[in-house]
């Protein structure tokens, strides 16, 4: 039986390019579920939670949580950036009258929101990691 040294382990830090993969499957497929919740017909339709705030803060929490793990060098500025702009260009095509939905500033609001509480749990996760406080 032979033994490893240090230098031949792999490299804790290096990513898992299976699982990221499939974070990357899963954040198109979580991307599709959303624009069809963003832009179907709203006569009737009540369901997520009881605050439609909440609603857009969340997804875009779970979205940025998703998005962050599976392209880990985005970095804070391009990851606030395509947020925003995925908050905005939904609003913008709710806003259209062939679509039948309202735009909402607001929206854009509990979306960035959302995105804050995502990056905030992204960036714990990764210092915890530094600081070896996971196993």
């Amino acid at each position: 039986m032979t033994s490893r040294t240090d230098d031949e382990r792999p490299d804790a830090r290096m990513p898992n390019k299976r699982l990221i993969g499939m974070f990357r499957v899963g954040t198109i497929l979580f991307s599709v579920l959303i624009a069809w919740l963003a832009f179907r017909p709203s006569e009737g339709v009540e369901a997520g939670l009881p605050w439609d705030k909440a609603n857009h803060a969340a997804a875009f929490l779970v979205w940025t949580i998703l998005v962050g793990v599976s392209w880990p060098r985005a970095g804070l500025v391009r990851l606030a950036a395509l947020m925003l702009g995925l908050g905005i260009g939904i609003e913008l095509i709710q806003g259209l009258p062939s679509v039948g939905r309202d735009a909402d500033v607001w929206d854009v609001v509990a979306d960035m929101t959302g995105f804050a509480v995502g990056w905030t749990v992204l960036a714990l996760l990764d210092l915890r990691r530094r600081l070896g406080l996971t196993g």
